[in-house]
């Protein structure tokens, strides 16, 4: 730190990547996990990501709906 109580950017700089790094929000894959994660109960009994019912039906949906695409536009032939 300066002798006249000023502070560099590089010290402000690393001051906030020591903010940031910890914040959930400001890091993808943490809020990523948490978008998708169950509301009710985001972690199950053995500490393991618990992922939404939404998004479970939803990929199960887009799966049919892809399975049935390919079934008629290649295995009707």
């Amino acid at each position: 730190m300066d002798t006249q109580g000023y502070i560099s950017t590089q010290e402000v700089r690393q001051a906030l990547k020591q903010i940031y790094r910890g914040d959930a929000e400001t890091n993808p894959q943490s809020s990523l996990l948490i978008f998708f994660s169950d509301e009710l109960r985001p972690v199950d009994e053995k500490g393991r990501w618990k992922p939404s019912p939404l998004l479970i039906l939803t990929l199960v949906l887009l799966c049919a709906l892809l399975g049935v695409f390919l079934y008629f536009s290649i295995g009707g032939r």
